[in-house]
């Protein structure tokens, strides 16, 4: 019903007079027939009053064409046709009509049935014909483009209008189908079970209206839909329908929008089912909640119910989220304001989830105000991200950290000293760093193997975390190396105190399983302030301090002074200067005469190297050997002066001289490298002209394969080894025998004191019988007075080497030495 009696009553008013005043019988009803206003002679002839219905003043059948007629003009209020109806009048059937009454927007409120002939029926029948009627009818359903149908199956008369046609595609007067089950066949399959059950009730009486869809074939092989609607107007004896009449309205396009709209729907239900959310609508009005089955699931609730109280939602938000999610969605819904808001809520069965809500305010004049949203479920999600949290924070750990130790490792140690230097609070405070570098771990783990040192190592942290402090960043920062960072440094005291702690407790031995492990530390400690121009300078300083502690002998704490920087510059000058001079030839030899104990004849020289330095000068070996070890140099001077030697060799023999034997000094890495055959063997080396000297501590009683090979092979090649500083070492007679050096040369510190030591002379004297019995001769080398050549030469040495006799000289002299063949008295 569009509007009630008072309203069309009160709207219409200004029609009252045109009703009141009509010739002829003449009243307004409503959409639902319902009487507003009826004037004199309709309410004589029709019996009928205001407040009744029209349904009392016709017939069944014709009240249902006055509906279906209602129908139409609703459906499409721009149609305006009249429709033609029958009342029952006091003298019998009375010709009317039906005109609709449209409102100043044109929507239909009412319609006028009025009289259409032209005297009150006295009695006779004043039926308009079929004729007429499908005239009439068949005039407004084209304009209202419906095509109309009528089937009176007792007359066996069946009308189908051109619009009926037109609407299937068929030209006017086109054949159809004439029987019901030829007219089925023309049916969508999937629609004719349906389009049987309504017939079937039409025929068994349950209904008189006809009000279905189907789809059916269109004259180009598609389907279109139809929508059917139509009412019995007359049963025969047996109750089944004898005349039917009704329209069909092609609803396609509507049937299409609805398609369009299911899958859209369909859409969104799996959009939202793949992003596990619910859907939500407040009403604001009435204060209830729709919550969807997604919804519902999510909660755990399981009787089906989607309209809620709001306050019901309370109940499932987590307890310590329930005042703040409380607060922030009534803030929203006070100010009308979009809803954003994440909580925890606890389900039906007691279980947490993280959901998030998501809701939007809609301004519906119409509905009434509400609020339309979606609810996510965060649980996984969450989850997830927890997870991917703890591994990040665990991978970041990890890459600040050692694994081994789990002290800070050096990316950590600089980023945390950024951090002090960035923040002004520190800017003024004097800040500590304490370099502490092992000793004897190498010796641990070569010996012992990488899980004794690997336990060594979770000593030591062990031992910096008892003394260090809790207020301190201790950190490994290589192999054997650790730093203590003192964000605000104690006075010099106190951190020298704490430095002997941690060295006294690492001198203590510590057991591995049955083994016991000797190690010892040296510290260097420096203090600064943060200095953005020099950001690491602390650190440079403290290896520096380091440096002076391990060259005074390990063990040892030293604090920074400026001195050591000035120390450190001449170092790394000299360092730049010694790769240069390697580069640019500037190394050369000098060679100390060896002589003949018995006859004191010239009888050999070793090559020593020499740096003749564009910005030092010459520079002996004990200035710049320690920093070409440092920079892996001595492998590579080893190589000059053995070319060298070499060529001054072969000049001084090319020039007639008689050359005694050559030895250099060849290091145990060098001795062990599979390319040193192939390189000696290029080289002009005349046999027994050259031996090659090796360090006893560095060598015997640690040779393998490799170097038992090169040993042979430099011996085939007709040179000799000696062996060098003996007596300092720990050779055993089995090394001695291995090698089979050609000669043995006792160092210094065991020569030098013979003269004045009887114990020592003996001590001498025993390893030149060694070397006798062995066949080996043996040189004695520090030779600084004249009373040492009587002793040595009792004893039974070979030959002599020292200042005593001659100080290395450079090639010149030995060229002058060889001319005169100068003999030593």
């Amino acid at each position: 019903m569009l509007t009630n009696i008072r309203n069309f009553a009160d709207w219409h008013n200004p029609g009252k007079g045109a009703v009141a005043g009509f010739f002829g019988p003449a009243m307004v009803v409503d959409p639902n027939g319902e009487i507003g206003f009826v004037n004199h002679q309709a309410r004589t002839l029709l019996q009928c009053r205001v407040g009744g219905n029209l349904q009392t003043c016709c017939s069944p059948e014709q009240f249902a064409a006055f509906e279906s007629y209602r129908d139409v003009i609703v459906t499409d209020p721009k149609l305006r046709f009249h429709m033609a109806l029958e009342l029952e009048g006091t003298d019998g059937p009375a010709p009317f009509e039906a005109a609709p009454l449209p409102d100043p927007a044109g929507v239909p409120y009412g319609f006028m049935i009025r009289f259409t002939g032209t005297e009150v029926s006295n009695g006779t029948d004043t039926t308009p014909d079929d004729t007429t009627d499908a005239f009439r009818w068949q005039t407004v359903l084209d304009s209202a483009n419906q095509g109309a149908w009528d089937h009176d199956f007792e007359r066996d008369r069946h009308y189908l209008s051109d619009t009926w046609r037109k609407i299937r595609g068929l030209p006017p007067g086109a054949p159809v189908a004439e029987t019901t089950e030829d007219w089925l066949a023309t049916i969508h399959p999937d629609d004719v079970g349906n389009v049987r059950s309504q017939l079937a009730l039409l025929d068994s009486g349950a209904t008189d209206a006809i009000n279905y869809k189907f789809r059916q074939r269109h004259a180009s092989g598609s389907w279109i839909w139809i929508l059917s609607r139509g009412q019995v107007v007359r049963r025969n004896e047996k109750g089944l329908p004898s005349r039917i009449i009704g329209t069909d309205t092609d609803i396609t396009d509507i049937k299409s929008v609805e398609r369009d709209r299911a899958r859209l729907t369909e859409r969104l239900d799996l959009a939202l089912d793949a992003a596990r959310m619910g859907r939500w609508e407040l009403d604001l009005s009435s204060l209830e909640m729709f919550w969807d089955d997604r919804l519902l699931n999510t909660l755990g609730i399981t009787d089906g119910r989607n309209t809620r109280a709001h306050v019901e939602w309370r109940n499932y938000v987590h307890p310590d989220d329930r005042i703040d999610t409380q607060a922030q969605l009534r803030k929203s819904l006070d100010e009308r304001r979009n809803i954003s808001c994440d909580f925890r809520v606890i389900t039906r069965q007691g279980t947490e989830k993280f959901i998030r809500i998501r809701g939007a305010f809609v301004r519906d004049q119409e509905s009434g105000n509400r609020y339309s949203g979606v609810c996510l479920d965060l649980t996984e999600d969450y989850r997830k991200s927890v997870l991917l949290k703890k591994t990040r924070d665990s991978l970041e750990y990890e890459s600040r950290h050692d694994a081994l130790t789990g002290l800070a490792n050096r990316r950590h140690l600089d980023h945390q000293y950024r951090q002090i230097m960035s923040e002004p609070a520190w800017q003024d405070v004097e800040q500590a760093v304490m370099h502490i570098d092992v000793d004897h771990f190498k010796k641990v783990n070569d010996t012992l193997g990488h899980d004794a040192g690997d336990a060594v190592l979770v000593h030591i942290a062990d031992v910096l975390r008892k003394y260090a402090g809790e207020d301190t960043l201790i950190a490994r920062v290589g192999g054997d190396e650790f730093v203590v960072l003192f964000p605000a440094a104690p006075d010099d005291a106190y951190l020298t105190r704490i430095a002997q702690k941690i060295i006294d407790e690492l001198i203590r031995p510590f057991e591995y399983g049955n083994t016991r492990c000797d190690l010892g530390a040296s510290i260097g400690i420096a203090k600064g302030q943060p200095d953005w121009s020099a950001p690491r300078q602390i650190f440079i300083d403290a290896d520096l301090a380091l440096y002076r502690a391990k060259s005074a002998g390990r063990g040892r704490v030293r604090l920074f002074d400026r001195e050591m920087r000035a120390v450190a510059a001449r170092r790394k000058s000299i360092q730049e200067a010694l790769k240069a001079g390697v580069d640019n030839g500037e190394f050369i030899c000098h060679y100390q005469p060896q002589y003949d104990a018995q006859t004191l004849e010239l009888s050999g020289l070793e090559a020593l190297i020499r740096w003749e330095s564009p910005s030092h000068g010459l520079v002996l070996p004990g200035e710049f050997l320690p920093d070409a070890a440092e920079m892996g140099l001595c492998e590579k001077l080893d190589e000059i002066v053995l070319q060298r030697a070499i060529a001054d060799a072969n000049a001084w023999r090319a020039a007639g001289l008689p050359v005694p034997r050559m030895a250099v000094n060849v290091s145990a890495r060098r001795i062990a490298e599979q390319d040193l055959l192939p390189s000696v063997s290029k080289l002009d080396i005349p046999p027994g002209t050259l031996s090659f000297e090796l360090v006893e501590s560095a060598f015997l009683d640690a040779v393998d394969e490799d170097v038992n090979s090169n040993l042979r092979g430099l011996t085939h090649l007709g040179i000799d080894i000696e062996i060098d500083d003996f007596g300092t070492g720990h050779a055993s007679i089995a090394g001695l025998l291995n090698i089979a050096p050609r000669r043995l040369k006792i160092d210094r510190s065991l020569v030098q004191p013979v003269v004045t030591s009887p114990q020592r002379r003996q001590l001498l004297e025993t390893l030149v019988n060694i070397g006798r019995m062995l066949q080996i001769g043996v040189v004695a080398e520090g030779v600084e007075s004249k009373s040492h050549i009587p002793i040595l030469r009792d004893m039974g040495c070979e030959a002599l080497q020292g200042f005593a006799l001659s100080r290395p000289v450079p090639p010149d002299r030995i060229v002058t030495m060889l001319t005169d063949g100068r003999k030593k008295t």
